[in-house]
């Protein structure tokens, strides 16, 4: 039924339109020289018809392109002209590519989305009817695909049937928080025709969920370092989803039917997959895989899990189109778990093909019946306009100066008391804070998108051994349900006591399975964002790099002490999407360049029942994610980097005063009999030469005394050593760092200091992709697989680490 209402969507005109389109829009960008620069846009009022006739084109790039936006050749990226563009229900005809800007988000009418239909005319120099990164005419695309962020795609249907020859609907070339949601593409079916629905060939992470696609020469072509997609579904393509590339990728929630081939990842380019909780329906070939089960060192490692087979005559076809694993043509086959790649268990490499259920660990308390718990972003869709209470309406000013605090606090108190009938809505601008937001339970909060920052700064942020909040989710001990969505939580300069998201609310749910009645609380696109971009008082003007000046360290670019806390006292909550970030560069800054930013610590869980989907946390000084005493907690494609500027300054440097109440490494102990760098010293480092990677790095990922960990797909990376990326090239055998990923207590006195020893048996990886690093995983202070004996492209590979 839920297909069906996406597939006859844009059919009806008499729905109520959506709140996004009613509301009076008061958003602003106040580091934009422009000062009556606009960021809320309707297409309607560019001159778009909607009729299904009228050439739309220019309307809709108008609206796109109006005002001082960032445009290709003239800049590269920047945070000051945000822009929303609504699209209202209707069919818009376009005769060549609506060209997207940087930080633009383009929205639709969820309750009766709007079509984007291209005319048999359609004549464009660039590859899709949504270009999302068009190449110039010197061949490279207009926005470095590694650093195109913040956007967003949402409710919209693409319509390439009448158009003749190739074509995409959508040209996505994209990375960290973006974003594709709730889109059906009807595509030609005619044999002369080559069309994609979403051509992706670059980029370094986002997300694609609750997406249809009808036809077409491919469903989807894909390629890109990592990214997750989720609710898929695809019919009567010849095939599915052609994998172009990657280094990991995660599908969940996966529809295939009448397809003739399901996914095709036979590319030598393609590193890893995992798919689980998916069918294939009437599909001849499901997954076509270059993988060559008697080569520890073969590309295109594969894990299915929870994924059903109905009229498949073959499951799994390898190399030369022979059968590995063989179907039912007439019935159905399931796999409950299937493997092709290396194991570790914990020891290895053991070359793995075949299903054994035994490395597949499923426990209840994270599924939704027989799936994986997963929720979209909500979007609110049967609010009237009146229940969005406008922040800028209640006192708060936006303008990144004056002080909102108070503002923010009483919003969220009077929505919280509104019993779910109201919603906080952040409009465009910068919300400085001066102390704690708190976030009572029973509050949904909404953010213009991407475009509401809540701005800590002063002195209850400056003490780095007194961690204050900037927003604080629930009072420890406090039960209730939250949802934000479309925000990001930054600091203003030097701030070296700032916990930028402290999340203690616990959501009551059924203990054994997630109910829809009783759902977890949710974070959708919330991301925290700690220097390089207009009105942080941290970029190049501030933070420049010091390559050559030994262990240089600027107290004033000290920017936060950690990203995101989840605290003993919480659980249940879904995230989604969200991207821990401390800046590596400068968005404004023409040229990208590189910047100095400290933070202490990425994301820290101490809490149960966590999933995490199409998370990244990246650049944190100690260490990007860290489960201790935490339980039941699902990850999907996770993806970290250590900061460009270590080994100089070398972790911990600056937080050198350990907290235990945070659980940092202990560098002194984990370095001191690290056989690949020798020159650590009582916290001390001189910059490793070749061949001896420094120890002494940020983890990418750590699991302390924690259970029912299951992490489905992994990309932990490390490209530099002091903003040089010769340690990361594979083919010259060097690395960046030691270490990456630890699981289990390096010492007694760290155990102790967790509390409790937990179940690690219970703790499983599938699919872990590192890069630059000797060692992929550390277990209990010994390394248990190597990078050489798991190299596959520029990433190594492993299917299955078990405890």
């Amino acid at each position: 039924m839920k297909v069906l209402t996406i597939l006859l969507a844009g059919a009806s005109a008499t729905r109520a339109a959506f709140w996004m389109e009613e509301i009076r829009h008061h958003g602003i960008s106040p580091f934009n020289p422009n000062k009556s620069y606009t960021v809320f846009r309707n297409v309607r009022d560019f001159g778009a018809k909607g009729d299904g006739v009228t050439d739309d084109t220019a309307a809709i790039n108008a609206a796109i392109s109006s005002g001082n936006r960032c445009i290709a050749y003239e800049c590269v990226g920047t945070t000051t002209t945000p822009a929303v563009v609504y699209i209202p229900a209707g069919t818009y005809l376009i005769s060549s590519s609506i060209i997207n800007y940087y930080y633009t988000q383009i929205i639709g009418d969820p309750n009766d989305m709007p079509v984007i239909k291209g005319s048999p005319a359609f004549k464009s120099p660039t590859i899709g009817l949504l270009e999302g990164d068009k190449y110039m005419d010197n061949g490279r695309l207009s926005f470095v695909s590694t650093n195109v962020f913040y956007r967003q795609v949402r409710n919209l249907v693409f319509d390439t049937t009448d158009i003749p020859g190739e074509v995409a609907a959508i040209h996505w070339p994209s990375s960290q928080a973006t974003s594709i949601q709730n889109c059906v593409f009807h595509l030609s079916t005619r044999p002369e025709d080559t069309h994609t629905g979403i051509f992706m060939e670059e980029g370094s992470g986002g997300l694609l969920t609750d997406l249809t696609f009808v036809g077409g020469k491919y469903g989807a072509q894909f390629g890109n370092q990592q990214y997750t997609t989720r609710n898929l579904t695809f019919f009567g393509a010849e095939t599915a989803i052609m994998q172009i590339w990657n280094w990991g990728w995660t599908y969940k929630s996966i529809s295939i039917i009448n397809c003739q081939v399901g996914i095709n990842m036979s590319s030598e380019s393609v590193g890893s997959a995992t798919l689980l909780d998916s069918q294939f329906i009437n599909v001849p070939v499901a997954v076509v895989t270059g993988h060559d089960p008697s080569n520890s060192t073969s590309r295109g490692s594969l894990v299915l899990e929870n994924v059903m087979y109905t009229h498949v005559p073959v499951v799994l076809q390898g190399l030369h189109g022979r059968s590995l694993l063989l179907g039912d043509p007439v019935g159905v086959v399931y796999d409950g778990g299937y493997a092709t790649g290396n194991l570790y268990a914990p020891h290895g490499p053991t070359p793995m093909q075949g299903r054994d259920e035994s490395y597949f660990r499923k426990p209840s308390t994270l599924k939704l019946g027989y799936v994986y718990y997963e929720r979209s972003k909500p979007q609110y869709e049967s609010y009237p306009a009146s229940a969005f209470l406008s922040a800028r309406e209640h006192g708060a000013a936006g303008d990144g100066v004056t002080d909102d605090t108070a503002a923010l606090n009483a919003l969220f108190k009077a929505v919280a008391a509104a019993n779910f009938s109201a919603v906080a809505f952040l409009d465009a601008g910068y919300y400085l804070v001066t102390d704690t937001i708190y976030v009572p339970a029973g509050a949904l909060i909404v953010g213009e998108p991407l475009a509401a920052v809540i701005l800590g700064t002063g002195a209850k942020f400056s003490d780095m051994n007194n961690p204050h909040p900037v927003v604080m989710v629930g009072m420890p001990g406090e039960t209730g349900l939250t949802e934000m969505s479309d925000v990001i939580v930054s600091t203003k300069g030097a701030a070296a006591g700032a916990l930028l998201i402290q999340y203690n609310l616990n959501t009551p749910a059924d203990p054994e399975t997630c109910s829809e009645d009783l759902p977890p609380s949710g974070l959708w696109d919330v991301h925290t964002r700690i220097g390089g971009f207009a009105g942080s008082d941290l970029q190049v003007a501030h933070c420049p790099i010091t390559p050559h000046v030994p262990n240089h360290i600027d107290a004033a670019c000290i920017g936060a002490h950690t990203s995101m806390h989840i605290t003993p006292s919480a659980g249940n909550l879904y995230m989604e999407n969200n991207w821990l970030w401390v800046a590596d560069h400068d968005i404004e800054d023409f040229n990208m360049t590189r910047i100095t930013v400290y933070a202490g610590r990425g994301l820290l869980i101490e809490a149960s029942r966590v999933w995490l989907v199409a998370t990244s946390v990246e650049h944190h000084t100690l260490y990007q994610y860290q489960l201790v005493n935490a339980s039941d907690i699902w990850m999907g494609q996770i993806q970290t980097e250590t900061p460009y500027y270590q080994p100089n300054p070398p972790a911990p440097f600056p937080f050198t005063d350990r907290s235990e109440v945070y659980y940092d490494p202990d560098f002194d102990k984990d370095c001191l009999h690290n056989p690949y760098n020798l020159d650590y010293h009582n916290g001390t480092q001189t910059l490793a030469l070749a061949g001896s990677p420094p120890c002494a790095m940020a983890w990418g990922l750590r699991i302390l005394s924690s259970e029912n960990v299951l992490v489905f797909g992994a990309g932990l990376y490390s490209f530099f050593n002091n903003y040089a990326t010769n340690c990361s090239q594979a083919t010259t055998g060097e690395n960046c760092q030691a270490r990456i990923f630890s699981i289990g207590a390096t010492t007694e006195g760290e155990m102790a200091s967790a509390g409790k020893v937990g179940d690690l048996s219970t703790v499983q990886i599938y699919n872990l992709n590192t890069i630059g690093t000797v060692s992929m995983v550390t277990r209990q202070g010994s390394d248990m697989a190597m990078w050489v004996d798991n190299f596959v492209n520029f990433a190594s590979t492993l299917a299955v680490f078990r405890f």
